[in-house]
């Protein structure tokens, strides 16, 4: 692959290159190949060994996910082990990193949709076949730090009772920083919430909403035209 004794002297020669720098680019080379097949292989193992937990110890596999896989800084390998773990993603859209995820089974998200660094990922609203607990759209923006809760508990409840509900958010939907969004609702397309915002019940179809809890502002334009694309090699 690269040229070795009277080759160097001669790939040297011919671009006018010392000697030395060539031999240090012929080792930098080499160096970046093999940390490349490291990398490679590693994505590998570690997808295999997501795939075995996904079903059967899903506490190492939530181990897994969030301290190893959200802190891996190139979003192809995440993306692939999230998808390895049970995770429905789309094409174009990515996860930064920082995220936390619970129950990847539980979770859809469409094409071309960004989540911010330091989001809450929570698909714990249904089993493993029950289709996504949390079912993002198309072209979402979910802004860092925002939590998706999956359900609570009654509080007079001799035993604590849960009560897990399913959170929908639809297409062109734009959720700012900092958000809090409850169990058992919809998000509508096109609709934003503005940041450090708590929603705890359906937001209609292309309106703005804000506070504590979240109420309504004004409406949104109809005449959206973008896609979101956030697919640096490095976030």
């Amino acid at each position: 692959m690269y040229p070795t004794g009277a080759g160097l002297e001669l790939c040297a020669s011919a671009i006018a290159m010392p000697l030395e720098k060539c031999i240090a680019w012929k080792y930098r080379g080499e160096a970046i190949v093999k940390k490349s097949l490291l990398g490679v292989a590693g994505t590998v193992a570690l997808a295999a060994l997501i795939r075995r937990n996904a079903r059967s110890n899903e506490l190492f596999l939530d181990y897994l996910l969030n301290t190893v896989v959200n802190k891996v800084p190139f979003p192809a390998m995440r993306l692939a082990l999230y998808r390895a773990a049970g995770m429905r993603i789309g094409h174009n859209s990515n996860i930064m990193m920082h995220v936390r995820v619970m129950a990847p089974h539980g979770i859809e998200i469409g094409d071309n949709c960004i989540v911010g660094e330091f989001a809450w990922l929570d698909g714990r609203a249904v089993r493993v076949g029950e289709g996504p607990g949390l079912k993002i759209g198309n072209n979402v923006n979910v802004g860092a730090r925002t939590v998706f809760i999956p359900g609570g508990h009654l509080p007079d409840s001799p035993d604590f009772f849960g009560l897990p509900e399913k959170t929908f958010v639809e297409d062109n939907v734009w959720i700012a920083m900092n958000c809090t969004i409850l169990y058992g609702l919809t998000v509508g397309e096109g609709a934003v919430v503005s940041a450090a915002s708590l929603v705890n019940k359906d937001v209609p179809p292309y309106t703005m909403v804000g506070g504590v809890p979240a109420r309504y502002l004004k409406d949104r334009t109809r005449d959206l035209d973008y896609k979101l694309y956030n697919r640096a090699r490095w976030i």
